[in-house]
């Protein structure tokens, strides 16, 4: 692999939403592929892009939830994700988990704990993930990881037997990664990370 190659592939998805329609103008369709469209945007407030995505499959949106949460088993759809280590896990309310990346040198190593908050209703399943700084102690041989969030949306399709899932998110690794490397991949990589989460769910049916 590549240094450059390497360092593209930092924007990881882990882990997951605002129920937008997916032709608004400020969101630019970047990919269209199996079934699964990515769109970008400028994030307001950085020079990063926010990424949205839009897909369904014919399951139930409890089942596309169950997969999400099965963190073990979506760890080898987790871009350069060596460590996972489960912090607080509260069923179907709250699960913070530690991800450290295992980074190309000379790249310093990205850590991050994520902590995803679970809602539900009869619409639907809402996921709400954002990084907790806090958490860990600065180490200067890593980079710790400030500004993340994603948010899932899985509803209902067109009967209760199909999931119509919207994922919306942002990640900045910081450090010295260029803006530019980070927003070439912000497609690739959630699309990677959800194209995998489809994959183990069709395992089952």
């Amino acid at each position: 692999m590549s240094k450059t190659v390497g360092l593209l592939l930092i924007l990881f998805s882990v882990i997951p939403s605002f129920d937008v329609a997916a032709e608004e103008d400020d969101w630019q369709l970047r990919k269209n592929e199996n079934g699964i469209k990515v769109y970008t945007r400028k994030k307001a407030d950085a020079g990063i892009y926010m990424y949205k995505v839009v897909t369904h499959i014919s399951v139930k949106p409890e089942t596309v939830y169950r997969q999400v949460v099965d963190f073990n088993e979506n760890l080898k759809h987790m871009e350069l994700v060596d460590s996972l280590r489960f912090l607080d896990h509260q069923k179907d309310k709250r699960y913070t988990n530690y991800m450290h990346f295992n980074m190309p040198w000379p790249v310093k190593n990205r850590e991050m704990v994520m902590d995803m908050q679970v809602t539900k209703d009869q619409k639907g399943i809402y996921l709400e993930s954002n990084d907790l700084p806090e958490y860990l102690s600065r180490n200067s041989e890593i980079v710790l990881i400030e500004d993340f969030q994603e948010k899932w949306t899985i509803k209902e399709g067109v009967s209760p037997d199909e999931s119509r899932i919207i994922v919306i998110g942002w990640v900045d690794p910081g450090g010295s990664i260029p803006l530019w490397v980070v927003n070439m991949f912000s497609a690739q990589t959630p699309f990677r990370f959800i194209s995998g989460i489809i994959e183990e769910v069709r395992k089952d049916l």
